[in-house]
């Protein structure tokens, strides 16, 4: 009889001849068969670093293996680079921040920093804005203008009627008066704000401030100072109103105090003497205008200085102003 011969071995990828795959895989004794050739255990198939004690990390066959199972192994960072796992995010010498713009600060209300030193402030620029502010929105501005001359009207009318021979009641129906009137002017100032953030308010924005409390103190305070300084001498009561002229701006923007917005307010005026002695004559020179035409020039004059104080207020501590 003719002897058939065996089989002839299988070629590897390589093309040399090897041993069959079926006996590189074959189960040892004690063993069940496993056939994976991925490398799991033999007994469940699982991958050999879920076997190997604490260690989370795959075990390599050797110096050349790249892959473990299906999941790439990522190559280490080069020598001097930062390892993204390193600390927390924002901490540690090993963060870098991820790529991409960085994120926009919410802006803060207020500025809370009062200067020390001298700030820039060009006086008739403060007033080209004013009028320029005035003129696009003039219908609210005259119309709380014109309350506040109500309330004068309305305090000579009582005045009148009433014909008060003591000093009691005609100090309260003054005092009930300079209420009305100091709480216009924080009014007047929230709707300089609101002109300098770049927003023309409406009639009904110029009252949204919740600090009338603070507000009425600090006026009153302020009242004191300049009334003590007059009586002694007209000089001391002038320098008294020009240190406390941005008192109700502290007050309405910041929330301040009354005693915190006065020193304030000292300390702005102190630092920028010569700028705001200027803005100051100015705003006489155009209040003293709008009273010529029998107080009616007030409704353009009022809200154009308001409007001027407010802005050199916002430049003065760092404040932004919109562009006219």
């Amino acid at each position: 009889m003719t002897e058939t011969p065996p089989p002839a071995p299988k070629q590897s990828p390589g093309g040399a001849s090897s041993p069959n795959d079926e006996e590189r895989f074959a189960a040892r004794p004690g063993q069940q068969e496993n056939p994976d050739p991925r490398g799991g255990t033999p007994a469940t198939g699982q991958p050999r670093h879920e076997m190997a004690g604490s260690s989370a990390y795959p075990q390599f066959e050797g110096p050349g293996a790249a892959h473990y199972g299906s999941e790439p192994v990522q190559p280490p960072p080069p020598v001097g680079a930062p390892h993204p796992s390193y600390g927390p995010q924002g901490t540690g010498p090993g963060w870098a921040p991820p790529p991409g713009p960085a994120p926009a600060q919410e802006p803060v209300y207020g500025y809370q920093q009062v200067t020390t030193g001298p700030g820039t402030l060009d006086v008739g620029q403060a007033l080209s804005y004013g009028w320029a502010r005035f003129r696009a929105n003039p219908g609210p501005w005259v119309g709380v203008t014109a309350v506040g001359m109500v309330i004068y009207l309305a305090f000579v009318l009582v005045v009148q009627l009433t014909d008060p021979t003591t000093m009691l009641p005609l100090l309260l129906v003054f005092l009930a008066v300079m209420a009305g009137i100091w709480l216009l002017q924080a009014a007047m100032v929230r709707g300089a704000l609101y002109e300098t953030d770049g927003t023309p308010p409406p009639f009904g924005a110029y009252f949204r401030f919740v600090n009338a409390g603070n507000v009425l103190l600090t006026a009153l305070l302020a009242f004191t100072l300049t009334f003590l300084g007059s009586a002694i001498c007209l000089i001391p009561g002038l320098i008294a109103g020009w240190l406390c002229m941005f008192s109700l701006h502290f007050v309405v923007d910041q929330d301040q105090g009354p005693f915190e917005a006065l020193k304030s307010s000292f300390t702005l005026v102190v630092a920028n003497a010569g700028q705001v002695l200027l803005l100051a004559l100015a705003v006489l020179v155009v209040t003293f205008l709008g009273l010529l035409l029998c107080g009616f020039g007030l409704l353009i004059a009022g809200p154009v200085a308001v409007i001027a104080v407010t802005y050199a207020y916002r430049a003065l501590t760092g404040g932004s102003v919109a562009a006219l």
